[in-house]
């Protein structure tokens, strides 16, 4: 039997859905009698395991919301918590601020210390029974801070009340949560009770896979059974399906329990009868909300479970009732409560407490679906395929690309992979590169550089996981990656007419452009009925003149089609695991250079942190769980497991799979031109400001690498502007021609400097340097980001170049910022260096690649147009999601040579089916 390309492919969309319509709620928090900033408060969506804490300004973020109406509960300790309900929309950002209130305790230190007696440890078993639950589960939890709780009589004597002065702290071992609840109100009368709060769900850590196993299974049984699934399947019209049968009480038959038989079968059609009324579930006025209709005592059998308390003897499963207040249930298309106030359960349901309480963000659905899914080679699969924003290259350019990973099953999205690892490999099967970039929820947005000292015109771009390792070189990406010289170009020939699109298309505002104007595209996608359907895409605009469209050696379809595996297969001889985090792997040598155990002490980044680590009696251990980006310098110093030095150290290098070539790999045909693809730079004369230079000219005597530099401004001109505070703009008002722009959206500063030009990997930003060295940069940050982090009441003097520096290659291209702070003398001994001593092994380990973010060039903003602008990437952008119709629009600029454009838009529909289309624009 033929199986589907793209099994449950609907549901692969899901995840990027969800981001296209989720909001988000910022905000500040501060004391409300002082006025000031509250860092490390906790806030967090109630009843859920969505929370952050805020920052050392009192700031806060949370994203990723679910649109609609929700509540934000802030917790501080010794300060009154808060929950605030608001509504978002899609899209959206709220502000929610909040001034929280100092907790004034009633009691004294001795009040409590003598309310803590033999009543009050009564009164606490009454009340873990009434807020835990009293079923053999709810003896899995535990209360960690009983001591905050005290209890009080209430204005009825049957009424049992409890207050707490701080959050309650509950390990369920049963599920395998922290809960830390704020109690607002607690108390049991003679027919009712009432248990309100706010909830923050942490997953506890599981310490065996048998665990992790256990508590999936128990989540999934609570959910399948709880009130929650049952609301949701009767709004779904799928209640009995779902094993839950309601009845309702015959008018005139038996009210009295105690007064019917034991057997259901008796009774049914006696005194009881099933209960399904015409209007059990309508459509509330507010959206995403459904009233159902609950007349008079529901009882609800649950018949897919399993109780030891019968209240039927022929009915051995969960019995509960339930009377509803003003007969109507309010609840989300999920079956989440609205009104919980009016709802009374008795019997089964009624034992269920905090012990069974579930977060709202748990994924009952994926849960049950991977419970349930066969843990066979065809579901676990993963494929990959990656949309570059070019077809070919030059030396020295920036390779940008997205990554699309297609799954056997969909719910394993979060289950597989979370590192790629990408290389260029030359046709001797030699490595140039290799990187690792994080996949978060099927996706890789990344870029490297390509090396400016390549030669061969034939690489491969191989992309895989560790985990497609088992299905062998099918399951990779490898694509041919044409690297030119700046002085070729690839034959007119080569030109190909592209494919038919498929499922996409692009319409511009203009039929034709000219230089430097702005060009506004708009892009529909549609499914295979032609209707619209939302999608995740990367576009990439090029211009035509420069870079040819060419055959397209990879199409997206083929490459996340899945294969076809015999389902009898399993995963059993598989070898490779699936990498979640990094890891790096160590062995240790005594002095006899035999392997042996010992203990490990990593400092890292020059003694920034340390790390205890243990190795095995096979000299084993492994820095593990990590997850970060650039360079980390390690440095470790080790012992036998009898206190002696070890002799060695030694790295674990992983194995890199075989290479394996495709078959026919395209590459176009090449020929040499005289004129460069771009201009090769030459110094300029240095320009020197008598008003900015500074008079002593020994601080300038030593060149840099830079050489000289065309304007010095000292740290007295940087305090003379009175704007010392911010360096970006102090710095700009005190250099000719150095402006600084705000990138829209974003607010993000960006730093141009006269005689600087758009660089291959399209930015336009001079490099930053303090005392002689390149800031690293971080993911997504500008020149003036790491100008930022610079304090400047250390500052010495500022040089800067304006012109391209060509022994920084192209990080150099659009010139050079340095810093040099006061007390940095680069003649003076430097310090020992501490791993030089004794017994220390010095390594340098790479985490996941920085992203660096496409520069797009807005003329909008450029006030000095003169610069030359030849840019063969007009646009790129892989964060790109359609609407609910399947529409977005994008706008860029053309670049001076205004010729035709070639635009190539690639992605994943919400039905699951790739994407592609290739398109010319302002065709001459």
């Amino acid at each position: 039997m033929k199986k589907s390309l793209f099994s449950l492919a609907f549901l692969i969309g899901l995840t990027f859905w969800a981001q296209a319509q989720t909001a988000q709620i910022q905000g500040v928090v501060k004391d409300a009698e002082t006025g000031e900033i509250l860092p490390f408060c906790n806030v967090f969506i109630n009843n859920t395991t969505i929370s952050t804490a805020t920052d050392m300004d009192g700031k806060y973020v949370l994203e990723g919301l679910e649109p609609g109406p929700l509540e934000v509960s802030f917790s501080y300790l010794g300060y009154v918590a808060e929950t605030k309900t608001v509504t978002l929309t899609a899209g959206g950002s709220l502000t929610v601020n909040l001034s929280m209130k100092p907790y004034i305790s009633e009691l004294s230190d001795v009040e409590i210390k003598a309310s803590r007696d033999k009543a009050w440890e009564r009164d606490l078993r009454k009340f873990n029974n009434l807020f835990l639950g009293n079923d053999p589960n709810a003896a899995l939890s535990e209360i960690q801070n009983p001591w905050v709780i005290d209890f009080e009589e209430g204005e009825d004597k049957n009424t049992f009340v409890a207050k707490a002065a701080q959050p309650i702290e509950i390990v369920n071992k049963y599920l395998g949560y922290k809960i830390t609840f704020d109690l607002k109100e607690f108390f049991q009368a003679r027919t009712n009770y009432k248990i309100s709060g706010a909830a923050r769900f942490e997953e506890l850590e599981p310490t065996s896979d048998a665990q992790k196993a256990t508590w999936n299974q128990n989540r999934a049984d609570v959910y399948r059974k709880s009130p929650m699934n049952m609301f949701r399947a009767i709004v779904k019209g799928e209640q009995e399906q779902e094993g839950f049968f309601l009845y309702g009480d015959k008018p005139g038959g038996s009210q009295n329990m105690n007064m019917r038989s034991d057997i259901f079968a008796n009774e049914l059609g006696k005194s009881v009868v099933p209960y399904k009324p015409d209007d059990l579930v309508k459509k509330a006025s507010e959206p995403g909300q459904y009233l159902i209709h609950l007349k008079g005592r529901i009882e609800i059998h649950y018949q897919k479970g399993y109780s030891q308390v019968n209240t039927y003897v022929d009915a051995p499963y969960p019995v509960s009732w339930l009377e509803v207040n003003k007969e109507m249930v309010r609840v989300k298309e999920n079956g989440f409560i609205l009104n919980p106030q009016e709802l009374v359960f008795s019997g089964d349901m009624d034992r269920k407490r905090i012990s069974t309480l579930l977060p709202l963000d748990y994924d009952a659905e994926k849960a049950i679906q991977l419970q349930n899914l066969d843990k066979t080679a065809a579901n676990f699969q993963e494929k990959i395929y990656l949309h570059t924003d070019k077809p070919y290259y030059y030396e020295g350019d920036e390779v940008f690309f997205k990554g699309y990973l297609n799954y056997g099953n969909p719910y394993l999205r979060n289950e597989l992979s979370k590192i790629l690892h990408v290389e260029l490999v030359d046709t001797a099967r030699n490595l140039i590169l290799d990187k690792k970039y994080a996949i978060r929820d099927g996706l890789v947005f990344g870029n490297f550089t390509l090396p400016d000292s390549l030669k061969a015109q034939k690489y491969y771009l191989r992309a895989y996981t560790n985990w497609t390792r088992n299905y062998g070189p099918d399951h990779y990406y490898t694509a041919p990656l044409p690297v030119l010289g700046i002085y070729q170009r690839v034959e007119s020939t080569e030109t190909k007419a592209p494919a038919s699109p498929k499922g996409v298309t692009v319409l511009s505002d203009l039929n034709t452009y000219g230089p430097r104007q702005k060009v506004t595209l708009t892009v529909q996608t549609k499914n295979e009925q032609g209707l619209p359907v939302p999608a995740t895409l990367s576009v990439s605009v090029l211009d035509q003149t420069q870079i040819l469209p060419i055959q397209e050696s990879v199409p997206i379809g083929p490459s996340l089609a899945l294969a076809e595996i015999p389902e009898s297969m399993g995963l059993d001889r598989f070898s490779y695991p699936v990498e979640f985090s990094i890891k790096e792997d160590w062995v240790l040598y005594d002095q006899k250079n035999k392997t042996t155990a010992g203990t490990v002490v990593a400092f890292v980044n020059d003694f920034e942190g340390m790390v205890n680590l243990e190795a095995n009696r096979d000299g084993e251990f492994a820095m593990e769980g990590m997850e970060f980006y650039g360079k980390m310098k390690l440095a470790m110093q080790a012992t036998d497991n009898k206190g002696k030095p070890v002799s060695k150290i030694e790295k674990i290098n992983a194995l890199r799979p075989p290479m394996a070539f495709p078959e026919n790999a395209y590459f176009p045909k090449i020929k040499t031109v005289s004129e460069p693809i771009r201009a090769i730079e030459i110094e300029e004369d240095v320009e020197v400001l008598e008003e900015v230079l500074v008079e002593d000219k020994g601080t300038i005597e030593r060149k840099a690498i830079y050489g000289t530099p065309s304007y010095v401004v000292t740290g007295e001109k940087l305090f003379a502007t009175g704007n010392v505070t911010d360096l970006v703009n102090s710095l700009a008002g005190n250099v000719p021609g150095m402006r600084v722009t705000v990138e829209g959206g974003t607010g993000r500063q960006q730093i141009r400097i006269r005689a600087g030009a758009a660089s291959v990997s399209g930015s336009m930003e001079p490099i930053v340097m303090l005392n002689e060295s390149i800031m690293v940069s971080s993911p997504s940050s500008t020149a003036a980001d790491n100008l930022k982090s610079i304090n400047p009441f250390d500052i010495d003097r500022i040089e800067i170049v304006s012109r391209t520096v060509s022994m920084l290659g192209d990080q150099g291209r659009n010139g050079v910022i340095a810093v040099y702070l006061k007390k940095y003398d680069p003649d003076a001994p430097q310090a020992m260096n501490p791993t030089e001593a004794s017994g220390f092994a010095e390594f340098e380990i790479e985490g996941f690649e920085p992203t660096k973010p496409f520069f797009q060039l807005d003329y909008a903003q450029e006030e000095d147009q003169s610069f030359e602008d030849k840019r063969q990437t007009l646009y790129w952008n892989p964060f790109l999601v359609t609407d609910e119709r399947g529409n977005l629009e994008l706008t860029f600029y053309t670049n001076e040579i205004a010729g035709p454009m070639t635009v190539y838009v690639r992605g994943l529909g919400l039905d699951g089916r790739p994407i592609s289309g290739t398109f010319t624009i302002n065709a001459k």
